[in-house]
């Protein structure tokens, strides 16, 4: 099957934090690199050859998922899947589907070779073309990190991709015509064979009719027959991302596939590439392919192996194929890459430390993502020398001043300044139980409770935090109790002291000697950094925040404003602008420490990125 559903319910994976192949890729090229891409979550800018690589997929999808027998060469009357409200395609649906509403054409006008077919689905590719481009261009153009012009990509050059694609699937057409179909032929014409994940064609999941191109038993096999006998899996184009994953069975690994071809009951595995193939990239594609063999095989009980893995450079429209891995190597990538899975998202003490700058030797690779005749560069450093991060890197020889101010003259006061590597997002405080209510035992495994701590003339209010997870409470809490709370999240709402709980939280009854004063919480800071990225601006179709991440010389920290709360100046900023924000409040989300905008923070440019040293 080519989608296995996450239950992270019964495996306890959390689904933000599995390991994936880019997070290897990532990881092996060099762990300073997994650790700030994936722990700080520094992103890098978004150039526009990104969405050169989405219009092309989502254009060959688009034409794949089609019939010569049921659409016609210009016909507008397009194929879409009925999603469920999440975006996931409805497959356990039956109505909302089009394929089964469509009238064949006349059959003199099916294509009946090669040539016919090709002119078929490239009038197609016309017709999808600038839906494609222009979408792929409007999801580039939102995110407020992008770099460069959608000008910068040639449109004629992304249809050239796209026809390359196309022309590299009517190869396994005229493959499964001269194999007459393949052992499933005779099933399919009588309808019997749809696979539990069927490939993409405009019908229901279940759907035992006979295709109208479906010829009688014993006939040579057709043109439009094998296309769509030979049709590959993909995924859907109206899907929303991440909604077609497969994940490991103990939920651990995901990872999404291009093509999977099996029209011959085997099972090849094709990975797109809109590009020609140069560059270290293309080594990393091979690994990718090799773990997306493994997790085919783990998913199928370990006896169902790939027969092929192949990469599609779409630039020069050639196939690099990818040698399997043996049993013996899948076995061993089924252990290492847990013990990786364990280091890299169950540790809770994650250091940057354990995290050592070492980068791997820099790959060359020809068109076709063939080695160069000088395959590795013997420069140790050249990929530092490329990375996005050398800047922040203290392997790289780019030097790169960041803030490290301690104070700040603005408004007339004095702002002390707090570098962003000893931001306090968690605390441990000792005080009096006050208005208990609870603890109550959620369906999960969880704890819900609320009360007031009382320490001396402080107050504070407690409560299970919005996504709950609290588990660590002692059985002794009852009211007066003096008790001890250790990693709690804290923040101010309405001149009051709140004190929040989730899985990283405890309770225990405290000493008489333990002292942990709420008075010492500090709620409030002020910092100076610059813009690595914008992650979120408000467009007016459902964001409706502001987001940045800062770095200064320690480190790095999220910054968020909602609704009102976005600084004007906002609209001003760009990535590298040094900046201030002053008497932000402290927060986390998702395990990062982040700087809340508030009634009373301010937003200061300092100085522009262009009278700055780029990143």
């Amino acid at each position: 099957m080519p989608v296995r559903r996450a239950n992270p319910e019964v495996t306890g994976v959390d689904p933000y934090r599995r390991l994936s192949a880019s997070q290897v890729i990532t990881w092996n090229n060099c762990p300073r690199l997994w650790y700030y891409s994936y722990i700080p979550k520094l992103k890098s800018p978004l150039p526009p050859q990104i969405l050169r690589g989405n219009a092309v997929e989502d254009c060959v999808s688009r034409v794949l998922r089609e019939s010569p027998v049921l659409i016609s060469p210009d016909d507008n009357n397009l194929i879409i899947s009925p999603l469920n409200e999440d975006g996931s395609v409805s497959y356990d649906s039956d109505t909302g589907w089009i394929g089964p509403k469509l009238e064949p054409r006349d059959p003199e006008s099916w294509p009946k070779n090669r040539s016919e077919l090709e002119e078929w689905a490239l009038s197609r590719v016309k017709v999808h073309f600038d839906y494609c481009w222009q979408n792929a261009i409007s999801d580039w153009e939102s995110s407020p990190n992008r770099i460069g012009k959608s000008e910068d990509i040639e449109t004629e050059e992304g249809i050239q991709m796209i026809q390359a694609g196309i022309k590299l699937h009517l190869d396994q057409v005229e493959l499964c015509l001269n194999q007459q179909g393949g052992p499933f032929l005779e099933s399919w014409r009588s309808g019997q064979y749809r696979p539990e994940w069927p490939s993409p064609d405009g019908f229901p999941k279940e759907w035992e009719s006979p295709h109208p191109c479906a010829q009688k038993s014993g006939a040579p096999i057709s043109w439009v027959e094998a296309w769509e006998l030979s049709r590959p899996w993909f995924v859907d184009p109206d899907a929303s991302s991440f909604s077609e994953t497969t994940c490991h069975p103990d939920d651990w690994f995901q990872g999404e596939y291009d093509l999977v071809y099996r029209w011959n009951g085997k099972i090849r595995i094709i990975d797109l590439k809109a590009s020609v193939g140069r560059g270290d990239r293309s080594g990393g594609y091979i690994e990718q392919l090799r773990f997306y063999s493994w997790l085919w095989w783990e998913t199928h009980s370990r006896n169902n192996e790939v027969e092929g893995l192949e990469i599609w450079y779409l630039g020069p429209g050639t196939i690099k194929q990818v040698p399997l891995p043996s049993e013996k190597e899948m076995s061993e990538f089924n252990v290492d890459l847990e013990n990786l899975y364990q280091n890299l998202h169950k540790n809770d003490t994650i250091n940057i430390s354990d995290f050592p700058a070492k980068p791997s030797p820099l790959r060359y690779f020809d068109v076709g993502g063939i080695p160069s005749e000088i395959a590795v560069d013997p420069d140790p450093k050249a990929r530092c020398n490329r990375c996005e991060l050398r800047g922040i890197c203290e392997n790289s020889n780019y030097e790169l001043i960041l803030p490290s101010e301690k104070r700040l003259e603005k408004f007339s006061h004095a702002w002390p300044i707090t570098p962003m590597a000893v931001i306090k997002t968690r605390h441990t405080v000792i005080g009096e139980v006050r208005e208990l209510s609870g603890p109550t035992l959620k369906s999960d495994g969880s704890i819900d409770l609320t009360f007031r701590l009382v320490d001396g003339y402080e107050r504070a209010k407690v409560r299970t935090h919005r996504q709950g997870g609290l588990k660590n409470v002692s059985r002794s809490i009852q009211n007066d109790a003096r008790i001890k709370i250790e990693n709690a999240l804290t923040s101010i709402w309405r001149s009051e002291l709140v004190i929040d709980l989730d899985s990283e939280s405890s309770i225990t009854i405290a000493g008489d000697e333990e002292i942990s004063e709420m008075i010492d919480i500090e709620t409030r800071v002020n910092v100076v950094g610059r813009i690595w990225s914008i992650n979120a601006f408000p467009n007016g179709k459902g964001v409706s925040r502001w987001a940045i991440t800062l770095v200064d010389s320690s480190g790095s920290v999220g910054v968020v404003a909602f609704k009102q709360f976005i600084p004007v100046i906002a609209a001003g900023l760009s990535r590298g602008d040094e900046i201030a924000i002053l008497n932000g409040e402290i927060g986390e989300f998702a395990g990062q420490k982040q700087v809340r905008l508030g009634p009373g923070a301010r937003v200061v440019l300092l100085k522009s990125s262009e009278d700055l040293k780029s990143f």
